[in-house]
């Protein structure tokens, strides 16, 4: 059975609020509750988790001043739901002698829907509707995928407890666990379909703006109001940085999955620098910083994807921009390293605490500090995919003055490439 936009829509919003790591795991339920309420528009809801040993750990219901869940673990459908592990769709509520209820309504229809994975039962997830026959087979089917999610990151949620409790191997049994589970679930692939929709949504609406604005500056030059002007190059320039956003997404998808897509050239890597300076010398302006470009002498050719390459640098230096203060400074340098180019961006910020240089290529992960910029997680992980493309490494330092060090380094390749 396919699931409509919406439904997918509120798989990929269920996935995405389980997966923040800051978010504490009531919050993430309560989350998930009421996105399964509003996409199968159920007025009352509750979702009740297990622990490991089957004790009640969890219980939430909507609205909240109702105790919903406390009528679900004393009725028979709660019996019948963990026997069977199988969902139960109550068509009529007056009709059926399972429904008893002295604070729920004994008018409509219910679903109960068990939240598990590899035979083990987490929790129950159960909706009411006013209308009798409500919740039909796509409706049943949503909320069988999203119980799915909830069950699998619970499953994530009590392997990290317990590996807590050892010593130096911690964080490695929890990403081991976590992979291996997130392996077995559909959400990434479904997280990757809306990706993919998205990002051709968007493309051809992109296309037709940077053609009408493109033709709009020609008409409007030369023109006597500067304000024009400026507001001109500034629409131009945010629609080229979304564009590069937007192409990076799906870039993203097709290199996690080892898909080849570079297309490989000659390539002046003095140019480059230049070109990634100038995109983003606006941003460092408006925010009264120092942009400098420090290059060793007689830089090679590589053979690389230019635009891959200028889309990483554009990031790193975007990236630095948003985390240093204003008047600080960001310093774009290239050396020769043996066999490679090293490429190091440098900023005078908050710098990265070393217990998360390896997470922070990681999609998703943000570091959280007062102040932190928004963002969502996704710019570092591509850079890191598109250097390893390469053949390159990718990783974050200090600076000598406390700031953060972004450097990559790209293999001095010869082979025939088209010429840049």
């Amino acid at each position: 059975m396919t699931l409509t936009k919406l439904y997918l829509e509120g798989l990929y919003q269920i996935a995405r609020a389980l997966m923040q790591p800051d978010l504490p795991l009531p919050d993430a339920l309560e989350t998930v509750l009421r996105w399964c309420a509003s996409c199968v528009q159920s007025d009352r809801a509750a979702l009740l988790t297990f622990d490991i040993d089957g004790g009640l750990d969890q219980a939430l219901a909507l609205p909240e001043s109702s105790r919903l869940w406390e009528d679900l673990t004393a009725q028979n459908i709660d019996n019948f739901v963990t026997y069977t592990r199988r969902a139960l769709i109550i068509p009529d509520l007056r009709a059926d002698e399972r429904w008893v209820s002295e604070s729920a309504p004994l008018d409509g229809s219910a679903v109960c829907v068990p939240i598990l994975y590899r035979e083990h039962l987490w929790g129950l997830l159960l909706l009411l509707a006013p209308e009798t026959e409500h919740f039909s087979p796509e409706r049943v089917h949503f909320l069988n995928e999203a119980a799915s999610t909830v069950a699998s990151s619970l499953e994530n949620w009590a392997i990290y407890a317990r590996a807590k409790t050892t010593e130096a191997n911690t964080r490695r049994l929890y990403e081991k666990a976590q992979a291996a589970t997130v392996e077995h679930t559909r959400t990434e692939q479904m997280r990757r379909d809306l990706t993919a929709m998205i990002y051709h949504d968007l493309r051809n609406p992109l296309q037709s703006i940077t053609a009408s604005l493109s033709g709009l500056s020609r008409v409007l030059v030369p023109n006597d109001n500067p304000m024009a002007d400026e507001l001109m190059r500034l629409a131009l320039q945010s629609l080229r940085r979304v564009s590069r956003m937007v192409k990076s997404l799906l870039d993203l998808e097709r290199l996690e999955e080892g898909q080849a897509i570079l297309a490989r050239k000659n390539t002046k890597l003095h140019n480059l620098l230049s070109d990634a300076v100038e995109l983003v010398y606006p941003l460092a302006r408006e925010a009264e910083q120092t942009l400098a470009l420090e290059l060793d002498d007689n830089l090679p050719m590589l053979v690389v994807d230019p635009d891959m390459i200028l889309r990483v640098l554009t990031n790193l230096v975007e990236n630095a921009i948003k985390h240093t203060p204003t008047g600080g400074k960001i310093t774009v340098r290239a050396q020769i390293r043996d066999s490679a180019v090293q490429i190091s961006v440098i900023d005078t910020g908050p710098g990265v605490p070393s217990h998360f240089r390896q997470e922070i290529f990681d999609k998703y992960f943000r570091i959280k500090y007062v102040n932190a910029p928004n963002g969502v997680g996704l710019g570092l992980a591509f850079c890191r995919l598109a250097i390893e493309a390469h053949g390159g490494d990718i990783w974050v330092d200090s600076d000598d003055d406390g700031g953060a060090v972004f450097a990559f380094t790209l293999p001095l390749i010869v082979e025939n490439a088209i010429p840049a």
